[in-house]
């Protein structure tokens, strides 16, 4: 028996939006302001959110994977590249100058501030230009491989390049040691 909205890639893609959206919502992550002052290290509550998001998810993850609950098979990594830091880099000044990146800007749009429609509207034209430019962009060596291509900080299969042969519990105990140190991070470090 077929499960409607589970077999429904585009229904469980949007319901899954959707749900990311509420979070980065509740969590003051559709606020440039908010997004602002974590930048400024004035409010490191966010900061804190999204590391901790960061330990739990890899905890769970590496868990599930200990306990075969997720075959190491399901697992799929992207490529390291120059391009991938070039696009990172250019993200990262985005983001700190404006306070929105294309996730947060949507989830703003949603939330009701108009004016993220121009980092969408923004992130659309990069996109457009990014695939118009990209055979001059492989041909200079823009998407050679970095750190052997797809490589993992900890082993997962054969087919990986990896920095640290162990078990999945390494990942698990990672997990907990980055969980730690989103609850030791003060609120905030300079002054408002």
């Amino acid at each position: 028996m077929k499960n409607l909205f589970f077999d429904n890639l585009p229904l469980l893609g949007l319901f899954l939006g959707l749900l990311f959206g509420l979070a980065l919502y509740y969590a003051g992550a559709t606020n440039r302001i908010v997004i602002s002052k974590m930048l400024k290290l004035q409010d490191l509550t966010l900061m804190k959110i999204i590391i901790f998001a960061i330990g739990f998810s890899m905890f769970l993850l590496y868990l599930s994977v200990a306990l075969n609950i997720i075959p190491m098979e399901h697992f799929s990594i992207k490529t390291m590249n120059y391009g991938v830091v070039l696009g990172s880099i250019i993200l990262a000044i985005g983001f700190g100058m404006i306070g929105l990146c294309p996730g947060t800007a949507v989830a703003s749009f949603g939330a009701g501030y108009l004016k993220s429609i121009y980092v969408i509207l923004g992130g659309l034209i990069g996109a457009f230009v990014f695939a118009r430019s990209y055979p001059v962009l492989k041909s200079i060596g823009l998407f050679e491989n970095i750190l052997g291509g797809k490589t993992t900080l900890i082993y997962i299969g054969e087919k990986y390049n990896y920095l640290y042969h162990g078990t999945p519990w390494i990942g698990v105990f990672i997990g907990i040691v980055i969980i730690v140190i989103s609850l030791a991070i003060p609120y905030s470090i300079s002054k408002k």
